[in-house]
């Protein structure tokens, strides 16, 4: 494990906190601030985004840049009976086995009500769990745990407050974090060493692993600011 011992050092300058930071400048949460303005109803909101990240797979472009049309495109129309022609504009690869999984999963999002949702903040662990039965796949399965990370990002956008993953929830293991390391466990583990739950903790890599000096200069607090650009540099050395 020497490979990271630089990594783990960094990254145990972080705190929870510092993650809950992280997230609010990352542009898919920028993207569902804007959504969450523009509809103005909290149940449509979280059955979006919950939809939209359970279809978040071999996308055509970047994370942020999908996420940044799906808020532009639902900001105008309001309802969950578009995903299809989105999936057809912004999503289009592999499109006839994205729209048997809509289906499938407009049918486990569409019945759970307000409370539900609500609910579903405050237990993201019960959220997993009901994806996992609804869906027939394994809860660490990339989309769900994600669509577990976009969704608590909507929780606290609506204003719940406390929504944290458990530790024992995986990360969502993407392209950018494989380059990393490709096991789980690894990230998990780390989770538990730095005391940061594994769905925040790819917060703070996974955006910083994308982000370009933008990024960096529009966080205000200087200190996170300059542990983020140190993390950027050990993370370039993997």
């Amino acid at each position: 494990m020497d490979k990271y011992k630089d990594l783990f050092e960094v990254l145990s300058s972080f705190t929870l906190e510092d993650a809950f930071k992280v997230e609010t400048y990352d542009r898919q949460y920028r993207a569902l601030e804007k959504l969450h303005s523009s509809l103005g109803n909290n149940e449509l909101f979280f059955k979006l985004v919950l939809v939209n990240a359970l279809l978040s797979y071999q996308l055509p472009t970047k994370g942020e840049v999908y996420w940044e049309n799906f808020s532009r495109v639902f900001s105008e129309k309001k309802d969950l009976s578009e995903f299809e022609e989105f999936l057809k504009n912004y999503n289009n690869r592999f499109l006839s086995g994205k729209l048997k999984r809509l289906r499938k999963v407009l049918k486990a999002v569409e019945p759970l009500t307000k409370r539900e949702l609500v609910q579903f903040c405050k237990n993201p662990e019960g959220l997993l769990n009901y994806l996992s039965k609804a869906l027939k796949q394994d809860k660490s399965a990339k989309t769900l745990v994600f669509a577990v990370k976009m969704f608590l990002y909507a929780c606290r956008i609506a204003g719940v407050k406390n929504a944290t993953a458990p530790f024992d929830m995986d990360i969502p293991l993407d392209v950018r974090l494989k380059k990393i390391n490709p096991d789980r466990e690894f990230w998990k583990n780390l989770a538990k060493r730095l005391g940061i739950p594994p769905l925040h903790l790819d917060a703070i890599v996974w955006t910083t692993l994308g982000g370009d000096m933008e990024f960096f200069n529009q966080i205000e607090d200087r200190e996170l600011r300059e542990k983020l650009l140190k993390l950027k540099e050990v993370l370039k050395t993997l």
